[in-house]
């Protein structure tokens, strides 16, 4: 059993295509419960669909309690995680600093770009206020041998270079250079490159082990003792898995990776 002052934080993200991260929290919650890790109100769920709640969320937690495991639900492309993923108002904002871009003719700039990835938590918002600036009050939010995981795509892919799409040579370009439909994600590319990838960005930010997966992931259904693909299940059983069944995701290669802080 935790100590009363240890607590573990599930947060989740827009699930999009992957459904509603909702009931993979609160299945993980069961098992954290099931597993006498901690009590039930020493388990806190939260859905946090931009990078400013996911770390306002994490500083409204009281100084008593200390975070012991952090889960995020969250699709990744590597270089960050994104919580607000084909969320509304997060496309919205990309899609309004791109056409200002356009109309007043000029290149989209770096620190553009990460100001309107307001549903993205990438490892250069790390680097930058207001993040940096903060990163030792978050670091003391966690409990002496603490880790998050990521559950999701690729959080644990590293060497990420942004690229823009080619309509004309059917491909995706990282040069600055290079023709494209359009100039938007290279502008992460002039600084920081390559990318670590944000399982280890989340390890040197809150100087904890990270869990990240190196690859893409899917959704698995318990089965008894053993776990199996929803697309299995749905094989079996002629329906999709949804709140009655006990669900989790899994990288399709390998497992869970861990990361160390190297600051």
């Amino acid at each position: 059993m935790a100590s009363e002052e240890e607590v573990a934080v599930i947060l989740y993200g827009f699930g999009a295509e992957l459904g509603d991260f909702r009931l993979f929290a609160d299945d993980l919650f069961a098992e954290l419960l099931r597993q006498r890790k901690f009590t039930r109100s020493h388990v806190m769920i939260k859905e946090t669909v931009s990078r400013a709640a996911f770390f306002d969320t994490l500083a409204s937690i009281p100084s008593v309690f200390k975070i012991k495991e952090l889960h995020v639900f969250s699709h990744s492309i590597g270089g960050g995680l994104y919580v607000g993923y084909h969320e509304r108002a997060a496309d919205r904002v990309r899609r309004d600093a791109a056409e200002h871009a356009r109309l007043t003719g000029k290149r989209i700039t770096y620190d553009e770009v990460l100001n309107a990835e307001v549903g993205g938590i990438l490892g250069d918002h790390l680097l930058r206020d207001p993040l940096l600036r903060g990163k030792n009050v978050m670091r003391a939010k966690f409990a002496a041998g603490a880790f998050m995981k990521a559950w999701g795509c690729n959080s644990g892919v590293s060497g990420w270079v942004y690229t823009d799409e080619s309509s004309t040579t059917h491909t995706l370009v990282s040069d600055q250079n290079a023709d494209a439909d359009y100039y938007y994600w290279r502008a992460l590319n002039t600084r920081n490159v390559p990318k670590p990838s944000i399982a280890q960005a989340f390890a040197d930010y809150f100087g904890i082990t990270v869990y990240g997966a190196g690859s893409g992931s899917h959704i698995e259904v318990q089965r008894g003792k053993t776990w199996i693909t929803s697309n299995q299940y749905k094989k079996e059983t002629g329906r999709w898995p949804g709140a009655p069944q006990t669900l989790r995701l899994h990288p399709d290669r390998g497992t869970y990776n861990a990361f160390k802080p190297t600051t």
